[in-house]
């Protein structure tokens, strides 16, 4: 993960990135930002003509004339700015949604490719914060720069200008003026408001991923009638929340105090400017108004500074997580233009393969090697721990090797796409996982283009049909949230369906019938060999009493293989691993507790 501090440079180029993508859009809006700018900085002067007109009507018609004409042109200006802020707030609105869109797509695309170990190791609650946070963030960074910040700094400009060309000492100190002002809010906002800023985002962080993490587990919460002691602990991630998110808002508070006397600082300059003006007989009045008038408009541009500024400094701290992750590779990535894999008959070998887990410092695997002929049925048995479920994930390309090579049907694994690998292997895992869809997308997810006919067929063949025949809404009901509306039975069934209907030539089974009961259990059992027939398959074997019919069984232990055979070979072993491990399931624990008992 990329885990430095992200610079302001790196969130611009990150926010470019997207403006550049809608360049026609981009240009039409910055266009009207410069025009109405322009338009806005002739105010003052307009003001000031029409204020000397006035003064000279009683000079005669011509004067009258000049005063409305004075007139027309202030009213006109004030229209057309408004008419042109009108025009591309609309064009940026669009804009605006349309990058957001993208942002949030881009950001999903990226974690939706990140290893099942990175998300084994994040929060999905806080994930899914740092993603909709940054998508919101954005909006407020590009508000801030083009149509807040940058048009400010374009008007400042362009009045000092316009200052200095009508008196160069009014120009010289009010530009001195506002980059002092701007100098001192930015170094407030980096130095002072931005580090409690980024405290405060990481308690925000930390309470959405409790709160996901709480509500994620509700079931386990009532179960042992844990509602306030999940109160507590939500009670003390907020309250950290709250102490973070208050010192941030006192101090982006003090900014405006400084501010204000600045401003205050500003006007009394030129004020005195214009009057020592008047002692040198200048005419004061034309001056005075237009001090005046450029004075209320620039108040409120600096005052909004103040806040751009903090704004803009929010963003970028808000920003941070969706710019790490768009610069965090995928930990497992397809090689540069990598073909799909072609399924075959389904042989696998492991050759000389190598893996350690990052957060491990003994490899799991060392030199293993392994060959599965294809159609064959091989059950994989073995304590906890002994590399079973990592010999699957490798065989999914989950995690990449670190020495030898994965093959299936003569294709190195590493050299395909990992997308094409995934649909040539069908996986029922021991706890499915659904999503809150309808259960006919969910049956239909490992082939998506599957007619209903073809759907309720899976079904049948998994006894999934009668259950769901009962349910009100049949296969277009919701299962809730992975699918808690349903048993495990019957979200076990909906799984074995999927990969009955996924028809992929190499099947993975993960103790599938360890949430049946005992008469859909057998049920199935005729639909798993059914559906065994022609397919290379593993099976993860917990309950030994499931592999009796397999081809071969594997005993796991710390990496290697240390037996192999089918049941009958295994079993006359007196002493081996797998009739261990058989006779503790089938006898239970009384005659090893009976045995420690002697000893003892």
């Amino acid at each position: 993960m990329f885990d430095r501090a992200v610079s302001f440079t790196e969130v611009f180029l990150f926010v470019w990135s997207y403006w550049r993508q809608q360049p026609a859009k981009f240009a039409l809006i910055l266009a009207g930002v410069v025009v109405s700018i322009l338009l806005e900085v002739q105010i003052p002067d307009r003001s000031a003509e029409l204020v000397t007109a006035v003064l000279h009507i009683g000079e005669g018609p011509s004067a009258l004339a000049e005063a409305w004409s004075a007139a027309f042109w202030l009213l006109g200006i004030l229209a057309l700015v408004s008419l042109v802020q009108q025009a591309y707030f609309r064009v940026w609105m669009y804009f605006a949604a349309e990058a957001m869109q993208v942002i949030v797509m881009d950001g999903f695309r990226a974690l939706q490719r990140f290893s099942a170990d990175w998300h084994a190791n994040a929060f999905a609650g806080a994930t899914v914060r740092k993603v909709t946070r940054g998508m919101w963030a954005y909006d407020n960074f590009a508000d801030v720069v083009v149509v807040q910040l940058g048009p400010t700094l374009i008007l400042l400009v362009a009045l000092s200008i316009g200052m200095f060309l009508r008196e160069p000492m009014m120009g010289l100190y009010f530009a001195v003026s506002v980059a002092l002002f701007v100098g001192v809010s930015i170094w407030m906002s980096l130095s002072w408001v931005a580090p409690a800023n980024r405290l405060s985002n990481d308690a925000d962080t930390k309470m959405g991923g409790a709160l996901a993490d709480s509500i994620t587990c509700n079931s386990v919460v009532k179960a042992f009638g844990a509602e306030h002691r999940e109160d507590r602990l939500l009670h003390d991630v907020s309250s950290h929340w709250q102490r973070r998110a208050c010192a941030a808002w006192t101090r982006s508070m003090d900014p405006v105090a400084v501010q204000s006397v600045l401003i205050i600082a500003m006007l009394g300059g030129l004020l005195a400017i214009a009057l020592g003006r008047a002692a040198d007989g200048a005419t004061v009045l034309a001056d005075m108004v237009y001090v005046i008038t450029a004075y209320f408009i620039v108040n409120g541009y600096l005052r909004e500074l103040g806040w751009e500024i903090r704004s803009l400094q929010r963003a970028v701290n808000e920003l941070d997580d969706l710019v790490k992750i768009s610069k965090t590779a995928p930990q497992v990535s397809n090689r540069l233009n990598a073909p799909d894999f072609q399924p075959g008959a389904g042989t696998i070998r492991f050759r000389n393969v190598g893996f350690t887990y990052s957060n491990q410092p003994k490899a799991i695997f060392d030199d293993f090697c392994l060959e599965i002929a294809a159609g064959e049925k091989v059950a994989l048995v073995g304590e906890s721990g002994s590399g079973k479920t990592t010999f699957v994930k490798l065989l999914q390309r989950l995690y990449d090797v670190e020495t030898g090579c994965v093959l299936v049907d003569g294709q190195d694994i590493a050299a395909v796409t990992q997308e094409s690998l995934r649909r040539g292997i069908a996986l029922v895992p021991q706890e499915p996982i659904l999503f809150h869809r309808s259960l006919r997308e969910n049956i239909a997810y490992g082939r998506p283009e599957a007619t209903f006919d073809e759907v309720v067929a899976a079904s049948k063949k998994a006894h999934a049909d009668d259950f769901i025949g009962r349910l009100g809404a049949g296969y277009d009901t919701l299962v809730g949230e992975r699918g808690v509306k349903l048993s495990g039975g019957e979200r076990q069934r909906v799984a074995i369906a999927r990969a009955i209907l996924a028809d992929a030539p190499i099947l993975i089974l993960d103790e599938a019938t360890s949430s049946l009961d005992s008469i859909t259990e057998y049920l199935i059992q005729d639909a798993i060999a059914n559906l065994l027939k022609g397919r290379t398959a593993i099976v993860v074997a917990h309950r030994l009493s499931t592999v009796r019919n397999v081809d071969r069984i594997l005993v796991f232990d710390s990496g290697r293989i240390v037996e192999e055979g089918n049941h009958e070979e295994l079993m006359a072993r007196p002493r081996g691993q797998y009739r261990r491990l058989f006779d503790m399931q089938s006898l239970g624990f009384i005659d090893d507790l009976e045995a420690r008992a002697e000893i003892a």
